[in-house]
């Protein structure tokens, strides 16, 4: 059921954000808008604070400069969409398709940075104004850690997209942090090793978590499960606390990995976030909708009026069998032959103008928990979270006899399985596991990715290099 208090929250005070809003280009820039609210009404009230933490939500899933430049979705896909599991046609995002649109000068690099710092800036803000106001004390350590948790969130972003691998360099220093507000005379701070970036994300979620409350306005906000949801997939990528990573992932979907995995999704749209698997989505109405940006529905819907951009590798579909319920491909255009990329279409996601878009879910963190038992050597513990999974998704599932590499290999195939399309799964699990993509001779685009290629990590943009006295014009080289 949608939830109503989502939009009024948007809408109340959305000129806060407005007012207070600072990307890390402009630091050397006086803020150019002085007629919003000013910071000690936002910082007054409860229910205002709550409004201005809907509007950096709001942000989300935002129409920035084109399609494929929007909110938090748009990151996303474009991580989906560099892998051997889809497969893109010439439209939009067929530059991150083809893994060239990473020059400083180009879009997805300039949205990335600016996207994520925007909202790093905002969370500082949240967090400068809280501790600075009158409210009272539990409500003080509530919304900071919420800010924490935003900053911590899009920090982690960053990371992914501006720097290799942490395990494979993490003394590499490619971004400045920031832990208080932006103003207009503010000097770009000097980037940090990745290391240092990765400490101040964990330091923020292992503040925050105690304080978050586990409830929240709706779905699309952040509490306690959500929390340590992001901790969980910050674990699984820093490799050095699986322990840790295994009580992450069982605070965020509750410990039951059977009642988790429950899913009403699948061969309905993937497209409300009410659904019990849904733990954070990106919640729309025909009131609060971005329209044609909602990536992945608008992509991958072959049936409505919509870009009609996404296919399916032929390969990957051939891995699920025919008893799965996530078994949803179909040759609708009956062109194999001539071109074969455009065999198969999925039905997993309808594209509607309501269609909520999936941020984090229960099966997730019950295949990371899995991951976490299988590096804590605890195989057979591994293999029943594994088998919760997939016994529900399909009721001929055969528990796996596995060990050893071949048991994670299954737990990451499962990962690719359950989550495709959704939040770069397939990239990601390369990116930190060290692994080359390799695409099959049916992709449209056929691109060879090494392990730790510099193609995994996305230029410093040029501006910023322009604007900041602190870094190094050779960075990009």
């Amino acid at each position: 059921m949608k939830n109503n208090l989502i939009k009024n929250k948007i809408l109340l005070l959305f000129a806060a954000l407005m007012l207070l809003n600072s990307c890390s280009e402009e630091f050397l820039q006086e803020p150019k808008n002085t007629n919003g609210v000013t910071a000690d009404v936002v910082f007054s009230d409860r229910s205002i604070v709550e409004s201005y933490i809907t509007g950096i939500l709001r942000n989300f899933r935002s129409q920035y400069s084109t399609v494929d430049t929007g909110g938090l979705y748009a990151l996303y896909f474009a991580r989906s969409i560099k892998g051997n599991d889809l497969i893109q046609a010439p439209s939009w995002y067929r530059f991150d398709y083809g893994h060239e649109n990473r020059e400083p000068n180009f879009r997805r690099t300039i949205f990335n940075w600016d996207y994520n710092y925007d909202q790093v800036n905002q969370a500082n803000v949240l967090i400068q104004g809280v501790a600075q106001s009158g409210l009272d004390d539990a409500s003080k350590k509530e919304f900071i850690a919420i800010g924490k948790v935003l900053r911590a969130f899009h920090y982690f972003q960053l990371a992914l997209e501006f720097a290799p691998n942490l395990n494979t360099n993490p003394s590499i220093a490619r971004l400045p942090i920031y832990t208080e507000p932006a103003t207009g005379a503010s000097e770009g701070n000097p980037p940090s090793p990745t290391s240092e970036v990765y400490a101040l994300i964990l330091k923020d979620l292992k503040e925050a978590i105690p304080n978050i409350s586990n409830n929240r306005l709706g779905k699309s906000y952040i509490n306690k499960a959500v929390a340590n949801g992001i901790l969980a997939r910050v674990l699984s990528v820093t490799q050095d606390d699986w322990s840790g990573l295994a009580a992450a992932a069982k605070a965020a979907y509750g410990g039951d990995a059977a009642s988790a995995v429950v899913s009403s999704n699948w061969g309905s749209g993937f497209d409300d976030l009410s659904d019990q698997d849904w733990l954070w989505g990106m919640y729309q109405d025909s009131n609060e909708t971005n329209f044609f940006y909602a990536a992945p529905h608008v992509m991958i819907d072959h049936l409505v009026l919509s870009y009609q951009a996404t296919y399916v590798n032929r390969n990957f579909v051939n891995l699920f069998s025919d008893t799965d319920v996530r078994n949803l491909f179909f040759d609708i255009y009956g062109v194999s032959e001539t071109t074969p990329y455009r065999e198969f279409v999925t039905t997993k996601f309808d594209f509607t103008f309501e269609a909520d878009l999936p941020i984090m879910r229960k099966s997730e963190m019950v295949l990371l928990d899995a991951e976490a038992q299988y590096h804590s050597g605890a195989m057979g513990s591994a293999i029943d979270l594994l088998f919760t999974l997939q016994s529900n998704r399909d009721p001929s599932a055969i528990r796996t006899t596995s060990s050893g590499q071949p048991l994670l290999d299954e737990i990451l195939l499962e990962r690719r399985k359950e989550l495709y399309a959704e939040i770069g799964v397939e990239w990601f699990d390369a990116k930190r596991y060290s692994l080359p993509i390799n695409r099959d001779p049916e992709h449209r685009v056929v691109i060879n990715v090494p392990a730790d290629s510099e193609l995994f990590f996305l230029k410093i943009p040029e501006k910023e290099i322009d604007a900041n006295p602190n870094f190094d014009a050779s960075i990009n080289n």
